[in-house]
C-alpha cells in the first residue's frame, strides 16, 4: 500500500512547480493517509493493492491532480490542460527538428547558405504556427465532444505508475527529438543519407573531407551504439520515468562509447582531406589541422560528458537498490 501511494505521490510532485511542490504532496499525503484509514476502518482490514488503486483512480490521475492544486482554468479546460503544452511541445518540436536537419542539408549545397536559412525561417515560422492551430483544434473538439473526466480516468492505471523515481520523467518533445537524430545519424552512417562533405577555404580553394581508416575498424560498434540509443530514447517515450533497464542499456552505451573513442584517439587523425584543383599543400595542411582539431575538442568533451554520466547513472543505480531494501526486508519479515 505504501509503495503505491509514495509512486503516486511522486508523480504528482514532479508535474507541481518546486517551490510549492513539497507543501502541495504533504497535504496530499495526509488527505490520502486519512481516506486509506478510514478504508481500513470500514473494511476491518488493511485495503488490498486493489482497493488503494481505486482510492487513487478516485482522485485522479496525476497531471490532472497536480493541474487542479494550480488551480489551472483554460480554454482547453482543467482536466486535459496537463496534456496540452506536451502535446504542443512534442508536436512542434518534431516540426523545428526537421527543419533544422533540411535546412543545414539546404545550406551546405548551396552557393548563398545565409539566403537559405533565411528562407527556411519564414517556413518553419508558418509550420510552427499550423502546428499549434492543428494541436489546439483537436484539444478544443475533445473537450467538447467527449467527456474530459472519463477520458482521462480511461487512459491511466494506479498500478502502472512508475516504481522508481529516481529522476524527473524526460519528456515526449526531448525523446521525440533524441530519436529523430539517432535516425538521422544511422542514415548518415550507414551511408543511406549523404551530406556536402566540400569546405571551402579561399575564393578557388577547397577539400573534401572524409573520415580516415580508424573509423573503419569501429564501424559496427558505432552502429550499435546508434542503434541502441534510438532504441533507449523510444523506450523513453513508451515509459518515461527511470527504469533500471533503461538504466543498464545506458550504462552499456556509455562504457562501449568510451571505448570506441579510447580505439579512435589511438588512430589519429581523425579525418583526411582531398585537394580540389586551386588548392595548394599549404591549404591541405592548414584544412586537416583545423578539422582534425575541431574533432578533437568535440570528442573530447563528448567522452568528459558520457564518462560523468557514466557515474550518475552508476549512482542511481546504487540508491535504487537502497530504495528497495526496506520492502526486501519487510517482504522477509513476513
Amino acid at each position: 500500500m505504501t509503495d503505491l501511494v509514495e509512486r503516486y505521490l511522486a508523480s504528482v510532485e514532479r508535474r507541481l512547480p518546486e517551490k510549492t511542490a513539497k507543501d502541495i504532496t504533504a497535504e496530499l499525503r495526509e488527505a490520502l493517509e486519512a481516506t486509506l484509514d478510514a478504508k481500513a476502518a470500514e473494511l476491518g482490514r488493511p485495503p488490498s493493492t486493489d482497493e488503494v488503486a481505486g482510492v487513487l483512480k478516485a482522485y485522479g490521475a496525476p497531471a490532472v491532480v497536480a493541474a487542479r492544486y494550480e488551480g489551472r482554468m483554460h480554454l482547453i479546460g482543467p482536466v486535459l490542460y496537463p496534456w496540452f503544452w506536451p502535446a504542443q511541445r512534442t508536436a512542434i518540436g518534431v516540426i523545428v527538428a526537421i527543419f533544422v536537419v533540411l535546412t543545414a542539408i539546404r545550406a551546405l549545397a548551396s552557393d548563398n547558405p545565409v539566403q537559405a536559412v533565411l528562407q527556411s525561417a519564414d517556413k518553419v515560422i508558418g509550420w510552427g504556427l499550423g502546428t499549434f492551430a492543428v494541436v489546439t483544434l483537436v484539444f478544443v473538439l475533445v473537450e467538447r465532444t467527449a467527456d474530459p473526466v472519463k477520458l482521462a480516468e480511461s487512459c491511466w492505471d494506479p498500478k502502472s505508475l512508475p516504481r522508481e523515481h529516481i529522476r524527473k520523467p524526460k519528456s515526449l518533445f526531448e525523446s521525440g527529438v533524441s530519436l529523430f537524430f539517432d535516425v538521422l545519424f544511422i542514415l548518415f552512417w550507414t551511408s543511406l543519407l549523404k551530406f556536402p562533405n566540400e569546405l571551402p577555404l579561399r575564393e578557388g580553394a577547397s577539400v573534401a573531407i572524409t573520415l580516415s581508416p580508424v573509423w573503419s575498424v569501429v564501424y559496427w560498434p558505432v552502429l550499435a551504439l546508434g542503434v541502441l540509443s534510438a532504441a533507449a530514447h523510444l523506450f523513453d517515450m513508451l515509459r518515461p520515468a527511470w527504469s533500471r533497464l533503461r538504466s543498464a542499456m545506458s550504462l552499456v552505451g556509455y562504457a562501449t562509447g568510451l571505448g570506441v573513442l579510447w580505439v579512435v584517439f589511438q588512430g589519429r587523425p581523425f579525418v583526411e582531406v582531398q585537394p580540389q584543383p586551386g588548392t595548394s599543400p599549404e591549404d591541405l595542411e592548414r584544412a586537416l589541422r583545423l578539422v582534425d582539431g575541431v574533432f578533437l575538442v568535440a570528442l573530447g568533451f563528448g567522452a568528459l560528458v558520457w564518462a560523468i554520466t557514466l557515474g550518475v547513472e552508476v549512482h542511481r543505480q546504487i540508491k535504487a537498490t537502497r530504495m528497495s531494501l526496506p520492502d526486501a526486508r519487510a517482504a522477509a519479515c513476513r
